[in-house]
């Protein structure tokens, strides 16, 4: 038994292997920006004017948010339960410009034409025009206040906060510097039993390996925070490939 052992060790030390290992990097980084979502919706009776009114709201819209210190979004989202459900939750669709609940609830105001009546009195089917809406604050506060003047401004906004960072290069590199010092310690213990004392690094990808738990772990940290959560950190996850030669 002793002889087969030292064979393959022999064995092993003559040819050179080579072990290919997934790690993954998190980082947590102090939120850059607070995002609010939100979607405005125009009804007219023709698509030419729905256009119109719809343009004159974002302008408007614009104004009242730079005018507090918000600005539009720079850069996208990460994926997040957090974001979906504030996108869900900031949806305006066209049934609404004909809806008789919603022109109760939203008494026509000036130069809105969802309560067009036609010559014999009965309601005029509306055409509507819609944008979604995505603003930066720099603190909760402020975004707290980029709600409220949403909702004043007839958009329908989001009350969810999305933490998020409008520029992500460093922590996305500090991400990858943890995977790979992961993974040269995991090549390490490959090495030491085999008494294969010399570990080089040959190939690093950033191909994700879905079946993975590291790859598994970063899918549940993106998808599985619940939506009331007011973290004001992002997180970084970052998934490597990383081969390394193990010889004597």
């Amino acid at each position: 038994m002793i002889s087969l052992v030292a064979g393959a060790l022999a064995a092993a030390s003559a040819t050179p292997i080579t072990v290919e290992i997934v790690a993954s990097g998190h980082i947590e980084t102090p939120a850059s920006a607070y995002r609010v979502s939100g979607n405005v919706l125009a009804c007219a009776a023709s698509q030419v004017e729905a256009d119109r009114l719809l343009a004159q709201k974002t302008g408007a819209i614009d104004r009242s948010m730079a005018a507090i210190g918000v600005r539009n979004a720079q850069g996208a989202e990460k994926p997040s339960l957090t974001g979906m459900v504030a996108g869900l939750m900031a949806t305006r669709t066209a049934s609404e410009c004909n809806s008789d609940m919603t022109a109760l609830l939203n008494p026509m105001k000036s130069g809105d034409t969802s309560a067009a009546k036609k010559a014999d009195g009965s309601t005029a089917r509306q055409l509507s025009a819609n944008a979604s809406l995505s603003f930066d604050a720099p603190d909760r506060a402020t975004a707290a206040r980029a709600i409220a003047a949403l909702k004043a401004a007839d958009a329908k906004p989001s009350d969810i906060v999305t933490p998020v960072l409008t520029d992500d290069s460093a922590p996305r590199r500090a991400a990858k510097q943890q995977a790979l010092a992961k993974a040269r310690t995991e090549a390490d213990a490959y090495a030491t039993p085999l008494a294969l004392g010399r570990v080089t690094l040959s190939a690093i990808s950033e191909r994700q390996d879905i079946g993975s738990a590291d790859y598994i772990g970063q899918m549940l940290r993106s998808f599985g925070l619940p939506v009331t959560a007011s973290t004001d950190t992002v997180a970084t996850d970052v998934t490597l490939t990383v081969t390394f030669r193990l010889e004597r």
